[in-house]
């Protein structure tokens, strides 16, 4: 029998990728946060191609490059709203243990 004394509380129970994401849909949500990275983080280099290709002028390709940006941003947070609180969790952790200065 299940002892009720062992079971750990929800939030001291550790959080992993694989946990948070145990359905198809959180794990195309998943797949949309991490396609949102790459759109942030790319959104320069992105935009510039396909500018480049298009014969824009600057102008119109550094609107190109915030709407790509922008884009981004919407799909990551969209993504966090249907993942939920666990993700949102289990990303600051990993931030701050990046970021934790030395002791």
């Amino acid at each position: 029998m299940d002892d009720p004394s062992n079971k750990l509380p929800e939030e001291a129970k550790p959080r992993t990728l694989k946990s948070l994401v145990n359905t198809p849909w959180k794990k195309a949500m998943l797949v949309v946060q991490v396609i949102s990275y790459v759109l942030i983080v790319g959104s320069p280099l992105i935009g510039g191609a396909i500018g480049g290709l298009m014969g824009l002028k600057a102008s119109r390709i550094g609107g190109l490059i915030f709407g790509i940006f922008l884009a981004g941003e919407v799909l990551f947070y969209g993504s966090l709203a249907f993942l939920g609180k666990g993700i949102v969790l289990l990303i600051r952790d990993v931030v701050r243990k990046k970021f934790k200065r030395g002791k």
